[in-house]
């Protein structure tokens, strides 16, 4: 019997794959427009949705065709990571938003798997991630933190929007790492 090379339970992972690879071009192309003059904000606009789309597409895929899986988890958080990381440090480096959000974007995402190791160790459960609605909630706002830069055509001052983003979801932030910290501590 031929075994197919791909299935259709791949489907979700290779959507987080397909991910990864468009953090280059997205990150190249906030820099082309910023820093060259380049106008290619309908590219910048597609990357983006692609990319956000795709985040919610493979979790839905994923547990529509009941192919949930370890590697898919990983996979997911390494993309959504990566996009995360990557668009923050490009803002950064152009001095859209401070140095200080970065890493407190970086404790977060190590303080979310650390803890989440934890929990589930003291639970007995295979999971790799343990979430909190705040926490969610906040890495959700962070991934759509590169729109405001998107549609900076239609955000009037964009960088005040977007500081107000970051100290809102610093502050979201701190809720969920005083909810973790308990979990883990009880």
């Amino acid at each position: 019997m031929k075994k197919n090379w791909v299935s259709y339970k791949d489907i979700p992972n290779i959507i987080s794959l397909i991910r990864i690879l468009l953090v280059l071009p997205f990150v190249v192309n906030i820099y082309s427009i910023y820093v060259l003059g380049y106008d290619k904000n309908w590219l910048l606009m597609a990357l983006f949705f692609t990319i956000i789309l795709s985040d919610i597409l493979d979790g839905f895929l994923a547990r529509r065709l009941n192919c949930t899986s370890d590697l898919g988890e990983k996979l997911d958080i390494i993309s959504d990571s990566l996009y995360t990381i990557s668009s923050l440090m490009i803002f950064f480096y152009l001095n859209i938003i401070p140095v200080w959000f970065v890493i407190i974007v970086v404790i977060k995402l190590l303080e979310f798997v650390i803890t989440s190791k934890i929990i589930n160790t003291r639970k007995k459960t295979k999971n790799i991630t343990v979430v909190d609605k705040i926490g969610k909630l906040s890495i959700m706002m962070v991934m759509l933190l590169p729109g405001v830069f998107v549609f900076r055509c239609i955000v009037i001052d964009y960088k005040i929007v977007m500081n107000i983003f970051i100290y809102i979801i610093t502050i979201m932030f701190i809720f969920s790492s005083i909810y973790r910290i308990k979990k883990v501590i009880v």
